[in-house]
């Protein structure tokens, strides 16, 4: 029986199934750094908004009220939300250890 690495996708490899795999994966991997760089994006603005209200985050949550950062803080659910729906796609394809699909039909066929 082949068996599947830890965090590998059930696929043979050699097939499509394998090949779209590896773009999942390549893709949610993709999608987290752009919400991390987005949260360092999202912070700046943060920064230049308090500049102009002349508040610190230490003094509470005044610069919220800047439309330009509450414009970042919504932006950001849309990338959390693309890295949540990429990483559920993943766990469902075998990619986070546990797949929720049927192993690839390669595999059956080499096993007989």
């Amino acid at each position: 029986m082949t068996a599947r690495a830890a965090g590998r996708l059930a696929a043979c490899g050699g097939c499509e199934l394998g090949r779209a795999g590896r773009h999942l994966e390549r893709a949610a991997a993709e999608l987290e750094e752009a919400r991390l760089a987005w949260g360092v994006w999202a912070d700046g603005v943060r920064t230049l908004a308090e500049r102009r209200q002349g508040v610190s985050a230490a003094e509470g949550f005044a610069v919220l009220d800047d439309p330009g950062y509450a414009q970042a803080l919504r932006m950001g659910a849309w990338f959390d939300q693309a890295a949540a729906a990429a990483g559920t796609a993943l766990e469902a394809a075998g990619g986070a250890g546990a797949s929720l699909l049927p192993a690839c039909p390669c595999l059956s066929a080499k096993e007989q």
